[in-house]
């Protein structure tokens, strides 16, 4: 395998990854584990960095053979992917998770020149949805659905 010939960035990102993934996994150690039945506070903390590891290696792993053409940075781009997870942790307390993600959504979607209304209304229909059941529901987070 001759990384030479292989993307610098894809190489960079994967080891990023695998190396954030070790750090979660050393930290995560330092609290108790618990079992599979009875998780302790490390136990998802864990398999969160075991998975980053996983990843990281499969990017580093299985980069392009040939490094694609740079492609300059936007601002644009770069300004609403950031604005809307800023204005979803600036929202979530107030107005609740509902809410901030559908303007994290519709935020992020004018990262696109052009963005496609009807993904942008099922994405923000379906991903709070998600949402909701997940962390409210499944796993009991204390997190308002709603709060006006």
């Amino acid at each position: 395998m001759n990384f030479r010939s292989r993307c610098p960035h894809d190489l960079a990102g994967g080891a990023l990854l695998a190396g954030l993934g070790v750090f979660v996994v050393l930290q995560s150690l330092s609290y108790p584990l618990g079992q599979v039945t009875r998780m302790g506070p490390g136990y998802f903390p864990l398999l969160a960095g075991l998975l980053l590891v996983l990843l990281g290696g499969l990017v580093f792993l299985f980069t392009n053979e040939e490094p694609e053409e740079e492609t300059p940075l936007k601002p644009r781009v770069f300004a609403t992917v950031f604005g809307s997870i800023l204005a979803w942790g600036v929202l979530l307390e107030p107005f609740g998770l509902v809410p901030a993600t559908v303007a994290l959504v519709v935020i992020a979607a004018f990262a696109h020149p052009q963005p496609h209304l009807r993904r942008v209304v099922i994405t923000a229909v379906i991903l709070p949805l998600m949402g909701w059941g997940l962390f409210i529901k499944g796993l009991g987070l204390p997190v308002d659905a709603i709060s006006w």
